[in-house]
């Protein structure tokens, strides 16, 4: 039972940039700037009797804490929720976005619970759902198969206990692990609704056989099939619940709460992902960040990329297990498209989003195509505004292009990724063999 007080007390909302170094006071006590510190959001720097300077420390999110709510928004034009569902996911488990209530920034908590309440009631109108799963114990009747490796070594010369293993029909499975912890923690949250909390507190209750998941164990997988069909919108937004958000709980209500994440690895994994599934197949592969000798031009990935052979069979011969003993001049090279084991291109995600920050990006780049051969490279990056358009750079004195190339993060994972599958179809395109290029010792020379 969640008492009234849980969502009672007044709130005060501080909002940085990610990238802010000025920082704010604050007025917390020594408990409350230890949780806040404990969730990496910001620093927490003493400035007086129970005042605080805090200062973003590279990550985003928002945490609560006694009343005080700090938010970290993203420089990359794209606000809390909006982050939380269209870059919180890989290639092939996509969020479904228009089953997320998420009316703005400043509700990501109701948000977030109202959305869990709503889908956890649709999946449960049905019934529960039930699965098999595994139990070893020790019984005095036979039940199942008996472990006679486990019963000779636990009770030599003993009849009971049986060691035994049996399949029970249970709902304590992880799909119903993953939806009863997410209204658990949900439940607890400050400033709720006191309608979304019952219905959180009934999902919680319905789902009492299943086992809750502790703060920070690990999640138990699940797999999408035909019989939980109706659970996986769901499951989708529960299981980033319990990766992503903490709630501890003292006295019945949150002390705390924290989502917070890494902006740039979160970019990264989106294009990695998006770009490995558009052009995975048909002879081509994409590499992850290969390091390239410049003085001899062979592609050195991890122990178990050496050697590796492409997607159309045939083996890249460009590749070699890493060298620690050789003395070369060495640059990782992003994301290596190769055709049939000659790369084609390579595209470099990178965070944060200024020109400045961008400048070395193209250095880099600029050393990875004349180690590989290639004369083009995309630099991919958030955009700072919606008319922002792919910008080709030419280096001069050379073949080399460098193209920058934004992608709008703010209109939502659809059109995100239409902009990375137009980006793979230019990849493609580049495969193509022209008469006007020519390669001599594997480097493609100016025309």
């Amino acid at each position: 039972m969640i008492p009234a007080s849980a969502g009672s007390a007044a709130s005060e909302t501080i909002e940085f940039d990610e990238f802010d170094r000025r920082g704010r006071l604050v007025t917390l006590s020594w408990e409350g700037a230890q949780h806040l510190s404990q969730t990496g959001l910001v620093e927490v720097l003493p400035a007086g009797r129970d005042t605080w300077r805090l200062i973003p420390s590279g990550s985003v999110g928002s945490v609560r804490v006694e009343g005080l709510s700090v938010r970290v928004l993203p420089a990359a034009n794209l606000g809390l929720t909006q982050l939380f569902f269209l870059l919180d996911h890989a290639a092939d488990t996509a969020f479904l976005p228009s089953a997320v209530q998420a009316r703005d920034d400043d509700e990501l908590w109701v948000s977030v619970a109202e959305s869990m309440a709503a889908l956890a009631h649709q999946a449960l109108s049905s019934g529960l759902l039930r699965g098999y799963r595994r139990v070893d114990e020790a019984l005095t009747t036979v039940r199942g198969r008996i472990r006679l490796g486990d019963q000779i070594r636990r009770h030599p010369g003993m009849t009971i206990p049986l060691e035994v293993t049996y399949s029970e029909f249970t709902p304590d499975i992880a799909e119903n692990r993953i939806l009863r912890t997410a209204a658990h923690r949900l439940q607890f949250l400050p400033d709720l609704p006191d309608a979304t909390r019952r219905r959180l507190a009934m999902v919680d209750a319905r789902l009492a056989d299943a086992t809750l998941i502790g703060q920070g164990a690990p999640v138990p997988a699940w797999t999408r099939t035909r019989l939980n069909a109706r659970f996986q919108n769901a499951l989708a937004l529960a299981d980033r619940i319990v990766r992503r958000i903490s709630v501890e709980v003292e006295d019945g209500h949150a002390a705390s709460a924290a989502f917070v994440t890494e902006m740039p690895a979160l970019f990264e994994r989106f294009v990695e992902a998006e770009l490995t599934a558009a052009l995975d197949g048909c002879g081509g592969r994409v590499l992850q960040n290969p390091v390239v000798h410049l003085d001899t031009g062979i592609e050195q990935g991890d122990a178990g990329d050496a050697g590796s052979t492409s997607a159309s069979g045939g083996r890249a011969g460009r590749h070699s297990a890493p060298d620690t003993e050789g003395d070369h001049i060495s640059v990782p090279t992003g994301l290596v498209y190769e055709v049939d084991g000659e790369p084609v291109t390579t595209f470099v995600p990178t965070y944060p989003t200024d020109r400045r920050a961008r400048a070395a990006e193209h250095y880099r780049l600029l050393a990875a195509c004349t180690a590989l051969g290639v004369d083009r490279a995309y630099l991919v990056y958030p955009a700072q505004r919606r008319d922002d358009t792919p910008q080709p750079r030419r280096i001069v004195h050379t073949d080399i292009s460098i193209v920058e190339y934004p992608v709008d993060l703010s209109m939502g994972p659809l059109e995100s990724r239409r902009t990375i599958v137009e980006l793979s179809q230019q990849a493609r395109e580049l495969a193509v063999p022209s008469p006007a290029r020519h390669r001599t010792g594997g480097r493609r020379h100016a025309r």
